[in-house]
């Protein structure tokens, strides 16, 4: 193994170099990749991208073409081999490929080849065949996926992308962005599938804990951060999934991906808010077609989505990859290809550059170039196509600079520096929803602790199939002992499992413990006889939640809320942690139990940030991303909504009511979160008070913390337009600031507003525009009603 070290080592050096290897191709500042002696247009550095592009199309055949249209999936999913073989030269990636997608990371547990210095040496290794073993020696570009730290094995593991989405912390996802983009940059990888910018109506959904949240605002700001982090490291940002993906009729997932239950209007102003703002303002170099419909319409054969809006409208200049299947689909789901032929003719033409999936790259290459050759795809739209692809790989620096320096990955991947901003991602994720003054806990006196509930040891639910796939995660149970130490005695019972032995039909028709599960939580009632205070950690797993993991209920699974009920019971102190991936109608716990704080999926140090929460090292600061409905009866709720849309039913206003019949309001508001100090915001200035659709508004606030510790103040604000041509929003988040205050100080929060990014809407003509007229503006530290602090309004003039 020390020599196989030695020998990578090696390698890596010379390839750094351009030393050892194919002489005649690595000359000082360029590489003869056609090997023909001369340094060609497309090999020139100092010539313009477009211009190397140009030059490189007219030297390439359809099958060469073809090739730079298609994914090598990774080792062990679909590529047999780690490395490259003799039978790569028999394979249709003899003639390139577009990328080659997930090799080597870790994924499923797949080690070969994942230490951090091997990898590198492995990716350089291909690159390196790439550039001598095929005619033109384009690049491959090595795609991954980091939409919670880079996946791959002991990459620096962070919270859910719904947990980062409630730190409100636009610093900290750009700094998770650079650290995500570093790692990948050293392992070789070139481009990660992140971020995530599908905004969250349905938290039934399953993917809700991939989404930064509910509001298109929030959504849009921290996608934004990621992006700009990510490609500030040289690497390429995916973002996805476009369009319309995340409101499935009934939030349902798999294989109902297909009907979204959102009009044109809501369309366009909620759900492509973000995918608009980053690709217009971080100009991400790749977007990720969706496998869903959209008013019957297949998006991946969309030629709307694919060209008119993402490159006409939005200005995309990069390269569209399909998410896995997408293509086919359009044939074996949607039914609107004839073949699998009709399915790749469509999906191009709309727009299409690359197709991945867990297939041989031949499944896909081949018939296209059939198609090609039948002239459903003609040759101007198939190099318009090819040409995105190239120009991101010039872009990327794959033609002057394809090699890392493999060496240098173990001291950049998952680092100290990078491990302290995951604690602090966990720390600023957490959301206190209730304290009935029993938080935060002394260390000193707390007595015996009992540590139970089906989250409290289990790591499994940091691991994500789509960030790390291996890390060493702080449980909240190793969390706390670690914290208190000698101070105070930690027991722990589990009590019960995630879900019961009838899930999901439990959901519908709750069952009694079975004799296996009562004896479980039978353990936990004895062990709380033992115990001064109760910290219960409840949520999900990757059974209960995630991608294909949709529910028809937001109750906690299976006996959870009967633990609960258990320890309640004892009349000792219960303080509930969630440890969940999308809202929860937690009724009876918020009804009686002492605290819930709400940890999330919080990543590796999960546990060392819950203990440090509870016993209050740590101020929670984190708000609610999403709106916590107290039923799924209560679904469509969530911000922002139309006016009306929440409004209650009164038979003595109305004539044609019925009197209360229904339960109002959510359990929590989006934007909620409580501290272990308070707030207080003062002197809202607004300035002008009249301006134009051209002028910049300014809002400013003083917040001060009025308690006796430090904490971080979340201030949020919102705007309503008085009188529109069409019916307006209640509540529009267009602006937030999380701001860090020692005990007794103040700060002044400055908010700017752009009337024509921030205030247009499609009217009835469906066109972008701001409407003359008044707009109200509200300081809030959540919305809804009893979170607005401070009310004003501007007015837009003609």
């Amino acid at each position: 193994m020390h020599n196989m070290k030695l020998r990578f080592a090696f390698i890596a050096l010379m390839l750094v170099s351009g030393q050892g290897f194919a002489e005649g191709i690595y000359h000082d500042g360029w590489i003869d990749r056609n090997k023909n002696g001369e340094m060609d247009p497309y090999e020139n550095p100092k010539l313009s991208i477009d211009e190397r592009v140009a030059d490189l199309i007219g030297r390439m055949s359809v099958d060469e073409k073809t090739a730079q249209m298609g994914t090598i999936y990774g080792h062990k999913r679909v590529l047999k081999t780690t490395h490259p073989t003799e039978e790569w030269k028999k394979r249709v990636w003899k003639d390139g490929i577009a990328n080659i997608d997930e090799h080597a990371n870790g994924v499923r547990e797949v080690m070969d080849m994942t230490g951090h210095a091997e990898h590198a040496d492995l990716l350089n290794l291909i690159q390196r065949w790439f550039i001598e073993e095929t005619r033109l020696g384009i690049p491959v570009d090595f795609t991954n996926e980091g939409i919670r730290g880079l996946c791959h094995t002991l990459a620096s593991n962070f919270p859910s992308q719904l947990a980062i989405g409630a730190t409100w912390d636009r610093e900290l996802v750009r700094r998770i962005g650079e650290i995500t983009g570093r790692e990948a940059k050293a392992l070789g990888y070139t481009n990660i599938y992140s971020p995530i910018l599908d905004v969250v109506r349905d938290p039934r959904w399953g993917r809700t804990i991939e989404c930064y949240g509910e509001s298109p605002y929030l959504v849009g700001e921290l996608g934004k951060e990621q992006t700009l982090g990510l490609q500030s490291q040289g690497v390429a940002s995916t973002v996805k999934h476009f369009a319309a993906y995340s409101t499935p009729h009934g939030g349902r997932d798999g294989r109902a991906r297909t009907d979204p239950q959102i009009p044109y209007r809501d369309m366009q102003e909620i759900l492509m808010h973000p995918f608009e703002k980053v690709i217009t303002e971080a100009h991400p170099k790749g977007a990720m077609s969706s496998y869903n419909t959209y008013d019957g319409i297949p998006v991946t054969g969309s030629h709307y989505f694919l060209t008119e809006l993402l490159r006409d409208t939005y200005g995309f200049k990069g390269y569209v990859v399909s998410d896995s299947g997408a293509v086919s689909r359009l044939h074996e789901q949607h039914e609107v290809a004839e073949d699998f032929e009709d399915a790749i003719a469509q999906a191009v033409n709309a727009g299409l550059n690359v197709r991945t999936n867990f297939k041989k790259a031949e499944d896909f290459i081949l018939p296209l170039r059939k198609v090609v050759a039948d002239g459903r795809i003609t040759q101007e739209t198939l190099d318009a196509r090819v040409a995105d692809v190239l120009r991101v790989k010039f872009e990327l620096g794959l033609f002057d600079a394809p090699f890392v320096d493999a060496e240098a990955a173990p001291s950049i991947v998952h680092s100290e520096a990078n491990a302290e901003t995951t604690l602090r991602a966990a720390r600023e994720a957490m959301v206190l929803l209730k304290n009935d003054g029993i938080l935060p806990l002394s260390a000193e006196s707390c007595g015996t602790v009992l540590v139970t509930g089906p989250a409290s040891d289990d790591a499994s639910p940091m691991i994500s199939r789509y960030g790390p796939g291996t890390s060493d995660v702080i449980t909240p149970l190793a969390g706390i002992k670690a914290f208190l130490g000698d101070r105070a005695d930690v027991i722990h019972s589990e009590g019960v499992a995630y879900y019961d032995a009838t899930f999901p039909g439990s959901g519908i028709l709750p069952q009694p413990p079975n004799e296996e599960e009562q004896a479980k939580l039978d353990q936990a009632i004895e062990a709380a006889k033992n115990a001064d205070v109760i910290i219960a950690v409840m949520g999900d797993n990757d059974d209960t939640v995630g991608e294909s993991r949709s529910r028809t209920d937001l109750n906690l699974p299976g006996h959870q809320d009967l633990l609960v009920q258990e320890m309640v019971k004892t009349g000792k102190p219960v303080i509930v942690v969630l440890m969940i991936g999308r809202s929860a109608s937690v009724n009876w716990i918020n009804e009686y139990a002492n605290g819930i704080l709400v940890c999330w999926h919080g990543g590796e140090k999960v546990g060392q940030a819950v203990a440090e929460t509870v016993f209050g090292e740590n101020n929670p600061g984190g708000k609610l991303p999403i709106t916590f409905p107290k039923t799924v009866g209560q679904i469509p709720l969530a911000v922002p909504h139309r006016n009306g849309a929440w409004a209650k039913q009164e038979a003595r206003h109305d004539p044609n009511g019925w009197g209360t019949t229904r339960v109002l309001g959510p359990l929590y508001y989006f934007g909620y979160g409580l501290s272990y100090t308070t707030f207080s915001y003062e002197d809202m200035q607004i300035s002008p008070t009249e301006a134009t659709a051209d002028e910049e508004i300014t809002v400013t606030c003083q917040v001060t913390n009025t308690g006796d510790r430090d904490g971080d103040a979340v201030v949020q604000l919102y705007t309503k337009d008085a009188v529109a041509s069409v019916t307006p929003f209640e509540q529009l988040l267009r602006g937030f600031e999380r701001v860090s205050l020692k005990a007794g100080e103040s700060k002044k929060v400055t908010f700017k507003l752009s009337p024509k990014r921030d205030l247009k809407m499609l009217n009835r003509e469906n066109q972008w525009v701001v409407e003359p007229g008044r707009f109200d503006v509200m300081i809030s530290d959540s919305s809804g009603e009893g979170g607005i602090k401070h009310k004003g309004s501007f007015t837009i003039t003609k």
